[in-house]
């Protein structure tokens, strides 16, 4: 049995989501349930090893870009939709990591690096076949070097693509080219996901069918 240590950063998967949710001409979000279903077929497809339950576990975690909402303050709505969200990853197997950026440096949510503690600590047991990582973002960069000089292979999920940014100007997302370089199997999501349906096996199954109210992960109030 392969195991795999799988990393989905909240910040950038937020951002995709809320590009195909309110820019894009599908109107819905990304579905967390699907992400994993991807991770497998990439896996299986890249390094030829057999990706069903039986053969490969998948340790899966979510790096939340804001704090808890049971311990931070924020307005009820924005509450309540965190925690709908909270309840989805969990049902779908994932272990929540919430930001922790102190008292007053809260109002824009960023990436969350508590990762590197977690994964320092996972890799001296060297009980992972594989690191797995959804991210754009070159903040993981010195995390994927220190697993690449342990001999662990490295999954990259990234996405590139035209979008608007906080302040609603157009602009480019794209993933950090360090990072792709330090992967061993880098994995374009957008390639994917801007196709129609009926072009690849997986695009139906990577968004949410039934319309949902926005989760206003980049609002903060206290």
């Amino acid at each position: 049995m392969r195991k795999a240590y799988f990393c989905i950063d909240g910040f950038t998967f937020k951002r995709i989501s809320d590009f195909y949710k309110y820019e894009h001409k599908r109107h819905s979000r990304l579905s967390i349930a699907a992400m994993e279903t991807f991770l497998r077929y990439e896996i299986e497809r890249r390094f030829g090893w057999k990706s069903d339950p039986e053969h490969l576990e998948i340790e899966k975690h979510f790096y939340h870009p804001n704090e808890n909402p049971e311990t931070a303050c924020y307005r009820l709505e924005v509450e309540d939709a965190l925690l709908r969200f909270e309840k989805a990853l969990t049902d779908f197997g994932y272990n929540i990591h919430y930001a922790r950026y102190g008292r007053g440096n809260t109002i824009n949510p960023k990436p969350n690096e508590n990762i590197y503690s977690d994964w320092l600590i996972a890799k001296q047991l060297r009980k992972y076949n594989a690191f797995a990582l959804f991210s754009t973002q070159g903040q993981y960069l010195h995390l994927l070097r220190q697993t690449k000089r342990c001999e662990i292979p490295i999954v990259l999920i990234g996405w590139d693509g035209a979008c608007i940014n906080s302040s609603g100007q157009p602009s480019v997302w794209k993933t950090d080219k360090d990072l792709i370089g330090c992967a061993n199997a880098y994995c374009p999501l957008e390639r994917i996901l801007n196709l129609p349906d009926s072009k690849h096996p997986f695009v139906d199954i990577m968004f949410e069918r039934l319309s949902c109210p926005r989760y206003p992960l980049s609002q903060r109030y206290g």
